[in-house]
């Protein structure tokens, strides 16, 4: 019986099938309900492409290898691979280190200089294809599944499909010796890419008419047409010139080495420094925006030139715009129909522990949409989908160096190539180090090495929180460390900030000062303020400042209502003050025939209407206008708390195969025959689960009638009616309850 991938996944124990959906997580979500809904997912090219883009070179190289050999065992794969290859002919390529096309972002490197793979590195990449289902081992050869072999292509390693003639090798070196050496350069330029273009290549070619080299290679087999313009390199040709190699450079079964470590405590203390510099640097954009309030582009993102005001205190260039898009993606500052303010979540951000505030900054990072190096004030704008995935793969390159190892950006790169073959990393190599420069801003590296932030989850020891501030004699302040969030709340009221970083300085004007003043505080609770949290004395420049603005402040009076209220009657006014609406609406008399109400108008009709009077209602030139309706919020949520079609049921890849184990089911077809027919003699009712024509998978209990060509002729319990039911579609069978 020849192996199928359906069959590998239903023979498959549970360890098996968890390692499958665990290297394999598109087969997970949404969760399977049969092993024959598994097996079609893992057949598609789809899925077997995203698990090719997991292979590293190593392993990918391997694989390449089987879809150029066909059905070959181990064996064969480390002759070509790991042995010493054959001597190739003399003046061929073969002899020369050729340059790397295979390994992207790399330096052309000769077999001598790297590590050549061994054969537990061959054996332990052929388990992995094996654990991935993308290779299927039977009776001692490697067969590649078929969608596997779609997605490397028609000629995989540059080897042409097998001949239907093919020439031994001494009828290949007999004919190259007879066309003679013109003939083998030509050869030479087909021996890693098969195919190539000749004008009229299927005209009438004889060795006796045959004067050019290429007449001379079709004449004697050595090319072969596939139309009248193409011709194609025969494989047992490009091998024997090959020398018996399957690729033209070595690849190693390990990425490149990283430096051996430095010691790490000064590069730690160096990060835990630029990461204070961070959480301040993201503290004064906050402040920034809560104070500009810059507006919203009606195409998303916020407006430049309010964003360059706010980044004025923050950080200069690209750092800025980091902090920018840093604090949109993590959720800080957010746009409303008035603009761009900070989100609830910065308040409760300002409130964390340093350490807290660091790890949110990095989740952040992680998030942001936008390409690395291209930042701007585009913050809404679509962004593509691969530039959290160069963050996410630079931080998890990090994370397998020590601390102190030294960062070279060329190293990180050429690490992520070897890493993933597949990927567009040479034309990647400026967001890459890009991402390297933010990696740096954040304290991810510092002095050029990786510090303990690349996957800390503890407080690496973030300073104590200062309870104090140098006041100075030029109307500034200085705060010796990071503050207390409520010291740090006030200061930032009273003062404006002139500096970011740890240290940061803020000066105090009669603007920050008459702010204050302007929300509540006094001029003696300043001045305590300033006695309570002073290093030193106040300086007296400070306090004449005090006076000042205290002097000025409050002779024009300005207070808030929602509604006025104008009665003609001055009774009924007194009326509505001692009713029990007067506490509900707020309303304060200011005029013998005007109330204010701090409620909105259309809640002061309502009430007003309850206490059985007959209100109107005037716009902002007196003129009566009809009641608006009353608000509504806007949905966001799924009514009844019905979840979201496709939610994945079983979040563990274990559960998920053991549930999937526990299904009755069968390994062959003759095996689900005989169920069948066993049922259809003794008319009992079975349970089968079945693949519909849309693809969604069903669980019926039926009556077998009769089984014939392929399908079964079955009714349904309850009156559902007789149904054909293809025998291939059906993927499990077990007795129905009675």
């Amino acid at each position: 019986m020849t192996l199928t991938l359906a069959s590998v996944i239903r023979s498959m124990d549970t360890d098996a099938m968890t390692r499958l959906l665990t290297l394999r997580p598109d087969l997970a979500s949404p969760a399977p309900r049969s092993l024959t809904e598994m097996a079609e997912r893992a057949s598609t090219q789809a899925s077997v492409r995203a698990a090719l883009d997991g292979l590293d070179s190593w392993q990918y190289r391997v694989v390449l290898a089987i879809a150029a050999l066909g059905d070959d065992s181990v064996e064969d794969l480390a002759s070509h691979l790991i042995d010493p290859p054959i001597a190739p002919l003399p003046g061929s390529d073969a002899e020369q280190p050729a340059s790397s096309d295979d390994q992207p972002g790399t330096e052309p490197t000769s077999a001598a200089e790297i590590s050549l793979p061994t054969r537990q590195d061959l054996d332990d990449a052929v388990a992995h294809l094996v654990d991935l289902a993308v290779v299927l081992p039977e009776e001692g050869s490697l067969h590649l599944v078929g969608a596997a072999a779609t997605v490397l292509g028609p000629n995989p390693s540059g080897l042409a499909p097998v001949s239907a003639q093919p020439l031994t090798k001494a009828e290949i070196r007999e004919r190259l010796e007879a066309a003679g050496p013109t003939v083998l350069p030509v050869l030479r330029r087909l021996m890693w890419t098969p195919s190539g273009h000749v004008p009229h290549a299927r005209r009438p070619v004889s060795l006796e008419t045959a004067t050019s080299p290429i007449d001379l290679a079709l004449a004697h087999r050595l090319l072969r047409p596939v139309d009248n313009e193409t011709v194609v390199l025969p494989r047992e040709v490009s091998l024997l010139l090959r020398g018996g190699r399957l690729f033209e450079t070595p690849v190693p079964a390990a990425p490149p080495a990283w430096p051996a470590p430095r010691p790490a405590a000064r590069t730690n203390s160096a990060a835990l420094g630029t990461a204070l510099e961070a959480i301040s640097a993201m503290s004064a954009l906050l402040e920034a925006v809560e104070t500009i309030n810059p507006a919203r582009l009606s195409s998303g993102g916020i407006a430049k030139r309010d964003a360059t005001r706010a980044l004025t205190r923050v950080a200069r260039g690209d750092a800025g715009w980091l902090y920018l898009v840093l604090a949109a993606s993590a959720g800080l500052i957010s746009a409303d129909g008035r603009g761009w303010l900070p989100t609830t979540t910065a308040d409760k951000w300002r409130q964390d522990e340093l350490w807290s505030q660091w790890l949110a900054l990095r989740a952040g990072w992680l998030a942001i949409p936008q390409t690395p190096g291209e930042l701007s004030n585009t913050l809404e704008a679509p962004a593509p989908a691969t530039a959290r995935a160069w963050r996410q793969q630079v931080l998890s390159e990090l994370a397998t160096a020590e601390p102190g190892t030294p960062v070279d950006p060329e190293l990180v790169i050429a690490r992520i190539a070897w890493r993933h073959p597949r990927w567009p990393v040479p034309e990647a190599a400026p967001v890459l180090r890009a991402t390297l420069e933010e990696c740096q801003i954040l304290g991810l590296t510092a002095l050029s090495g990786r510090s303990d932030l690349v996957d800390a989850l503890e407080d690496p020891g973030m300073p104590a929180r200062q309870q104090a501030i140098i006041l100075q004699s030029d109307l500034t302040a200085v705060a010796p460390g990071p503050l207390t969030p409520g010291l740090a709340a006030d200061l930032a009221l009273l003062a404006d900030r002139e500096s970011t970083g740890v240290a940061g300085v803020r000066r105090f004007t009669h603007s920050s000062l008459r702010r204050a003043l302007d929300v509540g505080w006094t001029g003696d609770r300043v001045r305590q303020w300033w006695h309570d949290h002073s290093m030193s004395e106040v300086p007296q420049g400070l306090l004449v400042l005090l006076d000042d603005v205290v002097r000025d402040h409050g002779r024009v009076s300005v207070a808030a209502a929602g509604a006025i209220l104008e009665v003609d009657d001055p009774s009924l006014l007194e009326t509505l003050l001692r009713s029990p609406a007067a506490e509900e609406l707020g309303l304060r008399k200011v005029a013998p025939t005007v109330l204010a109400a701090q409620a909105d108008p259309d809640v002061a009709l309502a009430q007003l209407r309850e206490l059985g009077l007959s209100p109107v209602a005037r716009d902002s030139h007196g003129d009566i206008f009809n009641t608006p309706a009353p608000p509504r919020a806007r949905s966001t949520g799924r009514a009844g708390g019905t979840p979201a079609p496709g939610t994945n049921s079983h979040s563990d890849p274990k559960e998920l195969a053991e549930a999937l184990s526990s299904l009755p089911t069968f390994n062959d077809s003759r095996h689900l025959l005989a169920m069948l027919h066993r049922a259809q003699a003794d008319a009992s009712w079975i349970e089968v689960t079945w693949v519909r024509d849309d693809g969604t998978t069903v669980a019926d209990t039926i009556k077998v009638m009769a089984v014939a060509k392929g399908a079964m002729r079955c009714v349904r319990r309850g009156g559902g009616g007789v149904v054909i039911i293809p025998v291939p579609r059906v993927s499990a069978v077990r007795a129905a309850a009675q």
